[in-house]
């Protein structure tokens, strides 16, 4: 399902604005504008959407592109992103997407929740959209914002969903430095004892790594939970193109794992028992008519995994966004 012409002009608008703007913050009006679309927005809710957040973004500036410049000198360098940009902009006129990603992905993977997950979520919406410009400005800000976090590899005979109980046991009180919801994760990786606390289950596929951030963010409504259930649609969505898939997935558990420990972390609560379960049609409508950005990318994500798993409690995540 393309985007319309319409979504494609306001993209090529947007696309003036940096990936980021005030204290690392990420500009989600790519990624807004294309899960409006998708849920079938009209054009006034795409322009009004355009519209409310414009005056929030920043236009860069930065050194003009350098074709001469490696990839790799450009990784955490504001003043060479366009460089990085144009890179990954030819990159997939040369290859196209498929390739391109296959080539790309293996070199920011061990960094796959940098900022929030969102350079993923951003990359993983222009795959989404069939949009070029859109994932070289995914794979930019990846390049940009790239963090790996450290952490042990070693495996726990225990189930994924087993996995977050015992990590809260070990660790109920985090100390956190200030700063932003990725500040709060790397402040994970230095409590005491972490290299040591191992963090992997046996055995991990992409439905297992779903299910427990939907029932993460289903028990507690925690904001940086929610960018699991979003990060783990972008996931899917990049894994065809990641010739070793396990090590994506064993990467963004990690993120997933952090991000949990980085909420204090809240206590998990069964939430089996729900009486209703809104309608898709009617939730899609809300989520068009809505002016919260996480709302609207929260809202597509569940959808979309909810098509693909089956699995009623996304409805119940949307459906309560909009009471």
């Amino acid at each position: 399902m393309s985007i319309t012409r319409y979504c494609a002009e306001l993209l090529e608008a947007a696309s003036h604005y940096h990936v980021r703007y005030g204290d690392r913050l990420a500009n989600h009006l790519p990624m807004v504008l294309i899960a409006l679309d998708k849920m079938g927005a009209s054009h006034a809710q795409l322009r009004h959407a355009f519209d409310r957040t414009i005056p929030h973004l920043e236009r860069p500036q930065l050194l003009p592109p350098d074709p001469d410049i490696p990839i790799s000198a450009c990784r955490k360098r504001e003043a060479l992103f366009p460089s990085a940009l144009q890179y990954y902009e030819k990159q997939l006129r040369q290859h196209g997407i498929a390739e391109c990603l296959r080539r790309e992905l293996p070199p920011l993977l061990p960094a796959i929740a940098s900022a929030a997950f969102h350079p993923l979520i951003r990359t993983a919406y222009g795959v989404d959209a069939r949009h070029l410009e859109e994932i070289a400005a995914g794979l930019a800000y990846w390049n940009l914002e790239y963090q790996e976090l450290p952490a042990s590899d070693t495996r726990l005979p225990i189930t994924a969903a087993e996995v977050l109980p015992v990590l809260a046991q070990r660790f109920p009180l985090i100390s956190l430095a200030p700063g932003n919801i990725s500040d709060h994760m790397a402040s994970v990786t230095r409590q005491r004892g972490w290299m040591e606390t191992a963090i992997q289950p046996q055995q991990l596929g992409l439905a297992d790594i779903a299910r427990v951030a939907l029932e993460a963010y289903l028990s507690t409504g925690n904001f940086t939970l929610l960018h699991g259930i979003t990060g783990c649609h972008a996931l899917r969505l990049v894994l065809a193109y990641c010739d070793e898939a396990e090590v994506a997935l064993r990467y963004f558990w990690r993120g997933l794992a952090i991000a949990y420990l980085s909420t204090g972390p809240e206590k998990l609560e069964t939430t089996d028992n729900f009486s209703h379960l809104p309608d898709w049609v009617q939730i899609r409508i809300s989520a068009c008519g809505s002016d919260d950005d996480h709302k609207i990318k929260l809202t597509y994500s569940c959808w979309r995994e909810c098509v693909n798993y089956h699995w009623d409690k996304y409805r119940i995540v949307s459906g309560r966004l909009y009471r």
